[in-house]
């Protein structure tokens, strides 16, 4: 291959580096005006009024909307499909406050200054309700009702194995979880059983753009446009033509320029203001969030509490696997209660296990809203399980990696939880090479002697793997359609619904398409999602870019080249039987004959009267399985409970790295992010007022000068119905990381901790009640 393996710059990189890049909030359209939020103070109340004379009244204020002058259709910020069912229980505008930060008005000015002083002289008047931030005072029935009669929690459960395969909703009046069910088929004498309990914090995505949207309605045309940063362009117009009853040949929806998301974008907050705003006024307006505001407003990653149960034979076999999770959802239900569902649904991602049992609780609070984080509760499922691997490895007297390769899913596994073949999944073989990478058991015996000769200082090492997926299947269809275009000097035009995070996916398809067409990348132009341009699709989820929409991408060009070929030995009169397309070129086989990509397009138009030009439609049937296992070496000062990380390495099953310094840079951002969420990252709410932590003073992420040397290993075999054989790799790599780094905390102190984050405060209070204890 000539182009799929090199290194190649984003598509955009040029721009970014001269600040040219254009954002959302950069856009600035002929007469727009700017929205300003205003945002309830207070955790739980209905909205008895709404007094706005005096905002109204200031020069230069277009509209305030608020709940009573705006549509009462209630809506989902989760969809992304017409036919998705989910539930609909929040408005533009809500009447009932569910949390400190939930959209009360809005005003509508000519200047950003001028709408937050509208803002400033809007006067609500409330009726409190009572609130919890607790999820075990909203278990007891402290808001039940709080959308609706009902309880505020939902339960699931689901089993896999032998004579299993069970998937139900439980009745809702059944009281707490349990998982006490023993499996009967297969279990060995002498098992040994570790239970472990976990707890996530809630964690914010701070992304380097926060959220912004800009909507525009021309009422001569009846024609909304809205631009915003979004995963999913089509998803966005399905729900604000039913919201607004457009029909959607009426809505446009063009993604932006993306400066990061990890899934904070993938829900619609701001487009249903900022769609409402355009609507009321007329005309163009934008909606830019501050810190403090995608902080709370938007969403995070949730909070959840895990006890994980194993069984495991004295030489190391997992014999069975029983959790239990409880998921705050806080205020609104958006993706929580999938998200807690398809925790469940991969256990088998990179594990041999015969038999697993899972039950999930989804429960209302009045806090900020949980939503979808970079690997949809993949990470999740591996600090809970990885966490119990270590503690069951110290039980049996086992190394830690020796216990995950001896119960790693082998090539051709099936996944259990979809009866879907693993295909040629490289668990083993990330795990065989990051131990030698690392020098693992040199590093441990070294660590022995250190922590001998230190009182103050710790040392430990830890080992974290976990497995992702390549797009829905077989959960939900996944489908993809890309259409291409040769013009008169042979160079390329694609039109595919991508969006780019800002992480190369319009440069990986670019590569795709190049290495397939034979053709320099700059030959090619790749657009974005935009409903009037772009192929209807579903977005940039579940990791399906590469391996959906470059699949289709791929066979699009392979369309591409044979109507070149046709087209030519159409124009000579002769066989395409006698033709073939290499290098560039249109050539009979004798080699008689020789049109370039040029010529051949110029000859098809001028001769057959007939643009070159190809559409692809494509439908995934399979989703192999990746694995990725990483490796931590920390040192912890248990006079300040600081944890330092002195070393670290990646190894990742990818299949093909089409961009392989990009996948680096995948990798080594995702410990970053792994690292925060396990040592540092927390967005707390106060109990007592329900206010949230909305500043980056006081959520403290991993800085630059902190972070590790991360060496990235990338296992290559090109196994898979991918383009060139990859997987994928932007969630993937996230998976692995804080169960690598709690393990290696826990080597170090000879502790069980796995209460996130493991920050300073909690290492140094468990030292010093292990202390009093001895």
């Amino acid at each position: 291959m000539n182009i799929v393996g090199t290194t190649q710059p984003i598509h955009d990189a040029s721009e970014k580096a001269a600040g040219r890049a254009v954002y959302a909030g950069d856009m600035a359209l002929p007469g727009m005006r700017h929205i300003a939020m205003l945002w309830s103070p207070v955790p739980h109340a209905l909205v008895k009024a709404v007094h706005t004379e005096k905002a109204e009244a200031l020069p230069g204020v277009a509209a305030v909307l608020h709940c009573f002058n705006t549509t009462q259709k209630k809506f989902s910020r989760y969809r992304n499909r017409k036919w998705q069912e989910v539930p609909e229980d929040e408005r533009v505008f809500n009447d009932r406050m569910r949390f400190v930060g939930d959209r009360v008005a809005c005003a509508v000015a000519d200047t950003p200054e001028t709408a937050k002083a509208a803002v400033a002289l809007i006067e609500v008047e409330y009726e409190t309700l009572p609130f919890t931030t607790d999820m075990a005072e909203a278990l007891a029935g402290k808001i039940d009702g709080i959308h609706g009669p009902g309880k505020a929690y939902r339960d699931f459960e689901i089993e896999f194995g032998e004579n299993c395969g069970r998937d139900f909703l439980r009745n809702p009046s059944h009281g707490a979880i349990s998982s006490n069910s023993r499996p009967t088929a297969g279990i060995e004498d002498g098992a040994v059983e570790t239970e472990t309990r976990s707890h996530l914090s809630r964690v914010s995505h701070i992304t380097m753009e926060p959220h912004a949207c800009v909507a525009d309605y021309n009422r001569y045309t009846q024609r909304l446009t809205v631009y915003s940063p979004n995963q999913s362009v089509h998803g966005v117009r399905t729900v604000l033509g039913d919201l607004f009853d457009i029909s959607y040949h009426r809505i446009r929806v063009v993604k932006t320029t993306m400066g990061g998301s990890f899934g904070s974008k993938q829900e619609w907050m701001l487009e249903p203001v900022a769609a409402q705003a355009a609507l009321a006024v007329g005309g163009p307006v934008k909606l830019v969030y501050t810190r403090a505001e995608a902080m709370v407003s938007t969403v995070s990653r949730c909070p959840l509490d895990a006890v994980v149960t194993t069984r495991i034979t004295p030489d190391g076999r997992i014999q069975s696997l029983r959790a239990g999770v409880t998921l705050d959802a806080g205020a609104y239900l958006g993706n929580s209660f999938d998200y807690m569902c398809v925790i469940g649904k991969k256990f088998f991602r990179c594990y041999a296990i015969p038999y697993a049992r899972y039950t999930g609780r989804t429960v209302y609070t009045n806090t900020p809203v949980s939503g979808a984080f970079r690997g949809w509760g993949s990470p999740e499922l591996a600090i809970m399980l990885e966490h119990n691997l270590n503690m069951a490895a110290r039980k049996i007297g086992m190394d830690p990696v020796e216990l995950r390769i001896r119960n790693a899913a082998p090539p051709g596994a099936i996944d259990l939880s979809n009866n879907n073949t693993l295909g040629e999944i490289r668990t083993k073989e990330c795990l065989e090479r990051g131990r030698d990478v690392f020098q693992w058991e040199a590093k441990r015996r070294a660590d022995t002697l250190f922590n001998r000769q230190n009182k103050r200082l710790k040392r430990g090492t830890g080992v974290g793997c976990g497995g992702h997926i390549n797009g829905y299947f077989p959960r939900v269809q996944d489908f993809a359609a890309v259409d291409m275009r040769m013009a008169e000097d042979g160079s390329v035009t694609a039109s595919a619904t991508l969006h780019d995070h800002g992480c190369g996916a319009v440069t990986a398809l670019t590569m795709i398409i190049a290495e397939t067409l034979e053709l320099p990348v700059d030959r090619i132009r790749l657009s974005e999602g935009d409903t009037d341009h772009t192929p209807l699709d579903i977005g940039c989820l579940a990791s399906r870019t590469v391996y959906v929409l470059g699949r289709t991408a791929k066979d699009c060009a392979e369309k591409l080249k044979q109507s070149l070929l046709e087209g030519v030995a159409e124009v000579c009169r002769a066989d395409p039987e006698n033709f073939e397309v290499s290098g560039g070129c249109v050539r009979s086989k004798d080699g008689a004959v020789r049109y370039t990509y040029a010529e051949a397009a110029v000859a098809i138009l001028r001769d057959l009267q007939r643009e070159l030009r190809a559409s692809q439609e494509y439908i995934n049937t399979a989703n192999p399985g990746i694995a990725g296992a990483h490796f931590a070496h920390v040192e912890v000062d248990t006079y300040t409970g600081m944890v330092k990380i002195l070393d670290y390495a990646a190894v990742h099953d990818i299949g093909r790295a089409i961009n392989p310094e990009m996948c680096r840079a995948q990798i080594q951002g995702a410990v970053l992010m792994g690292s925060g969420a396990a040592l540092s990252e927390h967005l707390p709410v106060h109990a007592k007022t329900g206010q949230p932590v909305a500043r980056l003073k006081d959520y403290h992420l991993i800085n630059a000068p902190a972070a590790p040397r991360v060496r990235v290993e990338l296992i290559e075999d090109g196994g898979t119905e991918g383009p060139f054989g990859a997987k994928s790799i932007g969630e993937a790599s996230h998976v692995p990381v804080a169960p690598a780094i709690i393990g290696a905390v826990n080597e170090a102190l000879g502790s069980a901790l796995c209460s996130l984050p493991l920050s300073p405060d909690a290492i140094t209070a468990m030292l010093a009640e292990r202390e009093v204890a001895q």
